[in-house]
Formats: structure tokens, C-alpha cells, sequence
């Protein structure tokens, strides 16, 4: 395996918990660091309108095709990393999810800066993180944090401004 390969996807039970507390039938969705794109496949399975797969790994986006092929939907799924799509693209997205690697608090701190240019108002990010890692979430609100084990999803919205 070469090195930034490695993925680890979303573990059901937290896939199935972040989908009872969001709702994304009609709604667009953005995932960032998708690997095999697990959490995108639930959300087209859960009446997404419109998906987009973002991963720098060629290995996690032939999964990630062949999951979306095995549920007969479809996504765009772009190969690029992460940053370079939000600095690239400002087409907007109801609900942003992204789940850099644990250890790289430079690339989440990063995602946070750019976020906003690809969020509507009211816009929701989920970030799944370690819950031994500790974040600064200056400019955002922060919604809801839920512990699953090692993992924490942390629910964001952008702070409005004056």
C-alpha cells in the first residue's frame, strides 16, 4: 500500500447514528475525504439530491465507484485532494461532510478556513475526528458533539457575522 492510501471508513454505527440526526432527502452533499465513500452511498440511499466525492487516493475511489455502482446510484466523484477542491470550487452544498486522517490537524484546521466558501447559509459540516484531538473551532458554531468510542462527530455551522 503506498503511503496516503490508507482509509478507514466510517464505522456503521456512527453512519447510522449521523443519519437519524440529519435529514439530507433533497438535499446536496458534499464529502470530503470520502475514501470508500461509505457515508456518501448512505446519504444517496437516504434521498441526497446530489452528491459529490472528493479523495486524493485512486485506490479508495475505485471502492468508492464500485460501492456506488453496487447501490445503483450515481455521485460526482472527483479525484483531488481535499484543499485543492475547496480552493478550486465555490459551487455551494446544504451539508459538508469531511473525515481527514486522525493526525492531521493541519489539513482540518485548513478545511475549517476554506469551508465556508462551499457552504449555503445554514449550512451544516460534520467533522469526524478522534475525540483525543483537540480543535479550535473559531468562526463556527458548534451545533452538537457526539462520542462513539474513539470517534466524535462534531456538528458545525458557520458563525454570522456582525
Amino acid at each position: 500500500m503506498k503511503t496516503g492510501d490508507f482509509f478507514r471508513p466510517t464505522m456503521a454505527s456512527v453512519r447510522s447514528a449521523l443519519f437519524n440526526m440529519i435529514d439530507v432527502s433533497g438535499k446536496s452533499f458534499l464529502e470530503l475525504f470520502c475514501g470508500s465513500c461509505v457515508v456518501s452511498c448512505e446519504a444517496l440511499s437516504r434521498g441526497a439530491k446530489e452528491v459529490v466525492c472528493v479523495d486524493k487516493s485512486k485506490r479508495a475511489l475505485k471502492i468508492c465507484k464500485k460501492n456506488l455502482e453496487t447501490i445503483g446510484k450515481n455521485a460526482e466523484v472527483v479525484h483531488e485532494d481535499a484543499i485543492v477542491f475547496l480552493k478550486r470550487h465555490d459551487k455551494k452544498f446544504d451539508i459538508v461532510f469531511f473525515d481527514p486522517p486522525y493526525e492531521e490537524i493541519g489539513t482540518v484546521k485548513e478545511v475549517l478556513r476554506l469551508l465556508p466558501k462551499v457552504m449555503k447559509e445554514n449550512s451544516l459540516a460534520i467533522l469526524e475526528k478522534s475525540k483525543r484531538v483537540t480543535i479550535n473551532f473559531e468562526g463556527y458554531e458548534i451545533v452538537k458533539i457526539r462520542d462513539y468510542g474513539e470517534t466524535e462527530l462534531v456538528f458545525l455551522k458557520v458563525k454570522k457575522c456582525c
